[in-house]
């Protein structure tokens, strides 16, 4: 994301010092006399002062819409983390609940065999 602002501007910074340099050349070259082609280059630097007065506002409007898109982006990431460890805790709980049921049962099984031991061993021993 970072690397397409990048080249964005350094396309719109090449671009306009393209155009700059275009119409210098154009007006240098063209055939008009010294004071047509002075008042022409005056008017080509108001022109191009003016819009260098709205290019900076455009960059400082873009770079505040892109910082906030990252604050956004950044906000709904903690979110997600905080979503994925309190799944992460409650999947704890689950399994600590199923270990505990299945201890339980392990012991009543393991109580339950050993009822079984000894009933079998006193109806061996009374025969």
């Amino acid at each position: 994301m970072q690397r397409d602002d990048s080249c964005n501007s350094n396309t719109a910074f090449t671009f306009l010092t393209g155009a700059i340099l275009g119409a210098t050349a154009a007006l240098l070259l063209a055939p008009r006399s010294g004071r047509e082609t002075r008042e022409r280059l005056m008017e080509f630097s108001e022109e191009m002062r003016e819009r260098a007065d709205y290019l900076p506002d455009n960059i400082k409007e873009r770079g505040a819409a892109l910082a906030d898109r990252g604050r956004d982006m950044i906000e709904r990431g903690r979110e997600l983390i905080n979503q994925g460890t309190d799944m992460i805790d409650e999947g704890k709980h689950y399994l600590d609940d199923k270990k505990q049921a299945l201890n339980a049962a392990i012991e009543a099984g393991r109580e339950a065999m050993q009822r079984e031991r000894e009933t079998l061993a006193e109806s061996l021993a009374d025969e």
